[in-house]
């Protein structure tokens, strides 16, 4: 599941932004810029970087950058390894977790996908979008001595091969849907068209759910559905790697229809309206 390598173009600052529109005071913090520019950076690389790697792929100097990383390895934000480069630590993921929305859709979810673990015998994970990438923020390891899973914290590109992805899309509002669609495309790794992408999303929307054999990992079956609140689209994606073995009677469709339930326990606790569990959004 390691995400392919390519060149990175360099980053460029963003223009600061006032609340007040143009004609108000611009407010910046360039030292605050240069950090979330490095904590941005960090999170989209799977090996570490070096802090002249980092400084080139930010247009920003050395001495500008060792100051910046000396502060976020002093707080704990990244660790420095043994090779000399920077990587992020589960600094942030511990602070994500804090935060009232995530933290109550742990609360619920997590019960929910301990049964569906125990009763399909088969490993889950719930994951959310976040920073143009799909997030694993809760695990269960299936009940057997064997199974399939994916790391807790594990985080991927947010591409149109991925499970979680192409249902986090596919039950959006048009609005958002677009906007999910234009970063699937920029971030696969073949060439795909909008075109069919939009199918195939229309078409796991229609079904309320995604089951086909993975992309990543050969003979698992990827099984997943969209989690609901109260608000429009999905807010996350229940996921359950079906990998068949021969002394586990729970069928696929079996597994299916579990982990339906399981994403319609979950909504109806997070508020959202009946019309909506399993379905499309409007």
């Amino acid at each position: 599941m390691r995400p392919v390598v390519s060149p990175k173009p360099v980053r460029t600052a963003l223009p600061a932004v006032s609340a007040e529109g143009e004609a108000g005071a611009l407010y910046t913090a360039p030292a605050l810029e240069k950090g979330l520019d490095i904590l941005e950076l960090l999170a989209g690389e799977s090996d570490s970087l070096s802090q002249t790697t980092i400084g080139q792929r930010l247009s920003r100097s050395t001495a500008e950058i060792f100051r910046m990383l000396s502060v976020l390895e002093r707080r704990g934000y990244v660790a420095r390894h043994a090779d000399g480069g920077y990587r992020l630590t589960l600094r942030l993921f511990e602070l994500a977790h804090r935060h009232p929305p995530l933290k109550r859709l742990l609360t619920v979810a997590l019960p929910a996908m301990q049964d569906l673990a125990n009763t399909t015998r088969q490993s889950n994970h719930l994951v959310i979008h976040f920073a143009r990438r799909i997030l694993v923020v809760a695990q269960v390891d299936s009940p057997e001595p064997m199974g399939f899973a994916v790391r807790l914290g594990a985080h991927f590109p947010f591409r149109p091969d991925r499970a979680s992805s192409r249902v986090l899309s596919a039950f959006q509002p048009a609005a958002m849907q677009e906007q999910l669609i234009a970063e699937l495309l920029a971030n696969g790794n073949r060439a795909v068209s909008a075109a069919r992408v939009r199918a195939e999303l229309a078409e796991i929307a229609g079904k309320g759910f995604y089951m086909a054999q993975s992309d990543t990992a050969e003979g698992v079956t990827d099984l997943c559905a969209p989690v609901f609140d109260h608000s429009e689209g999905a807010v996350a994606a229940l996921t359950l790697p079906y990998l068949r073995q021969r002394d586990v009677a729970v069928s696929l469709a079996a597994a299916r229809q579990a982990l339906l339930a399981a994403v319609q326990r979950i909504s109806t606790a997070l508020g959202a309206p009946p019309r909506r569990q399993g379905r499309p959004a409007a």
